[in-house]
């Protein structure tokens, strides 16, 4: 049988380092920093929840603490957070930004010259 077309530089990962690199990815965007409290961050969110049809993507996980991650649950995340007294505004900009998939250099935008 011949082939009409070949793939060079391919490998096939174990699924447990693919998801650990995937994980790992996440936590070393956001400094291993719960991405809600800026505290130390042990698991991941996802913004959209799953029981609201949130995926496990890239763009819908972000880093939390369990005591951030177990109070949010299902809820929205930006109802829930506004109502925290700790809230902040950079980071919803932040969390926003990493929702659309925007760079994660920065957590304002650079003034224009």
């Amino acid at each position: 049988m011949a082939f009409d077309h070949q793939i060079d530089g391919t490998e096939l990962l174990p699924k447990r380092l693919t998801k650990w690199r995937f994980r790992t990815r996440i936590f070393m965007a956001w400094d291993h920093a719960c991405a809600y409290c800026g505290e130390g961050a042990d698991t991941l969110d996802h913004v959209l929840p799953r029981s609201r049809g949130g995926l496990t993507v890239e763009e819908n996980l972000i880093p939390a603490c369990r005591r951030c991650n177990g109070a949010k649950s299902s809820s929205d995340w930006r109802d829930w957070f506004m109502a925290q007294a700790w809230h902040c505004p950079d980071r919803v900009a932040r969390i926003d930004g990493w929702i659309i998939g925007a760079p994660q250099t920065a957590t304002k935008p650079e003034p224009d010259p």
